[in-house]
């Protein structure tokens, strides 16, 4: 067996599109899974919460506002751009309401549509941003961040377990 080794492989940008492809397929399976939760939430379920141990809408006010953060930040990375400001949006229980939790969710769709539409064949690897946890990340540890950060919380919502970020 011949085994040849490559800097530049010539079936590049179809892994590229295909990585894009499936991380936004991912994203968009955690996040329906999100709103399936939230729609079964009762009102009070979805208001309660605090500082120190968030509750369903707290919960979904952060993911989804960090999904629309994380997508627009690896867009612009993987274009050669600056990434822009990072943080954690921390929610207050008393500001969560479901039509504010259906904006967002519309809004995190649309920026995952717009990352599927502008990500380069060939984006730029070597641009990074700053994350709170992880330190500099380019375009794909930004994307690859959105799993972890939906399974922690949904997990923790699931067990039972405190959440809160």
């Amino acid at each position: 067996m011949t085994l040849t080794v490559t800097e530049d492989p010539p079936d590049r940008p179809g892994w590229v599109s295909e990585t894009i492809r499936l991380v936004a397929r991912g994203t968009d399976e955690w996040r329906a899974r999100l709103l399936a939760r939230v729609e079964h939430a009762s009102d009070a379920d979805l208001a309660s919460g605090s500082d120190d141990d968030w509750g369903i809408g707290q919960v979904a006010v952060h993911l989804l506002i960090v999904e629309r953060g994380v997508t627009l930040i690896a867009l612009r990375l993987a274009q050669g751009q600056e990434g822009g400001s990072t943080g954690q949006p921390r929610p207050a229980a008393s500001a969560v309401t479901r039509p504010g939790i259906s904006t967002l969710a519309d809004k995190a769709a649309a920026a995952l549509r717009r990352l599927r539409a502008e990500f380069p064949a060939e984006p730029d690897t070597g641009a990074t941003a700053r994350h709170p946890y992880y330190g500099e990340l380019n375009c794909f540890g930004w994307l690859l961040t959105l799993p972890n950060h939906y399974d922690a919380h949904l997990r923790a919502l699931e067990g039972g377990t405190v959440t809160a970020i």
